[in-house]
């Protein structure tokens, strides 16, 4: 009976202290479909709602609201998951080297930005583009807060650096995953019903050279506190362990 109390007591300890995690992903893989300048367009403007978050790109997403070059429809005479025949594009002129994105925190909770991820094609031959730059936007009400927590950090500075890779853009398709927590050495969060802009600019020695970008993907998570429910399980627990231990002692 001892032993069914201490590990009573230990069980109600844990949950007192212990948080639990929430992961929270969105994806966004049809561009031409999405953007409501129609499929095949040099403007851009897609909006995508998943899983209690919301990412903007073009109008929405900044007060600059670059939209790179629109979006295109080719698989390029390929085949594969990549090639879909949906993506964004890059190229013409410097601003359309430009994308502009607002990730909008609707979860509930605030959330910790984990990660972001995509993929670029470079065409075959080309030299441009040869890598990127991630920048946070302090435009508007933007708040991307570095530190403990929303309420004991400090909001990044406009244009902080949250994420980059220099040289390192080969010909064909290449993967691209920037870990924030590591990037910025330390934790960045979006407040629960708050939004943080963020600017994606390809590195380029040529502002005409073209590219793609597809399968773009944020992912967040949330520290969750128990229910108030859970804690009234909890004080049934130590009733039932006080009157265990109550029984034993007698």
């Amino acid at each position: 009976m001892i032993k069914i109390t201490l590990l009573l007591s230990a069980s109600i300890a844990f949950t007192l202290t212990t948080s639990f995690a929430a992961t929270f992903n969105i994806t966004v893989d049809d561009f031409a479909n999405l953007n409501t300048e129609g499929a095949t367009a040099n403007n851009l403007n897609v909006s995508k709602t998943e899983n209690g978050l919301t990412l903007n790109f073009g109008p929405g997403s900044s007060s600059l609201a670059y939209d790179a070059y629109g979006t295109g429809t080719s698989t390029f005479g390929q085949s594969g998951a990549w090639f879909d025949g949906s993506y964004l594009k890059f190229g013409n002129s410097g601003n359309q080297q430009k994308l502009d994105f607002r990730i909008t925190n609707n979860t509930g909770a605030d959330v910790k930005l984990k990660n972001i991820s995509f993929d670029v094609r470079r065409a075959p031959g080309n030299a441009n583009p040869t890598g990127y730059t991630i920048s946070y936007l302090a435009t508007g009400d933007s708040a991307l807060i570095k530190g403990a927590s929303v309420e004991t950090g400090s909001e990044m500075v406009n244009l902080a650096g949250i994420g980059s890779e220099v040289g390192t853009m080969q010909d064909g398709i290449n993967n691209f995953s920037e870990v924030i927590g590591t990037n910025i050495s330390g934790t960045a969060w979006i407040a629960s019903g708050g939004y943080a802009n963020l600017r994606l600019i390809m590195t380029t020695g040529n502002v005409g050279a073209g590219s793609q970008l597809d399968n773009f993907s944020v992912t967040t998570e949330s520290v969750v506190v128990p229910e108030p429910s859970t804690y009234a399980t909890i004080a049934g627990l130590m009733v039932l362990a006080f009157a265990i231990r109550r029984r034993c002692i007698r």
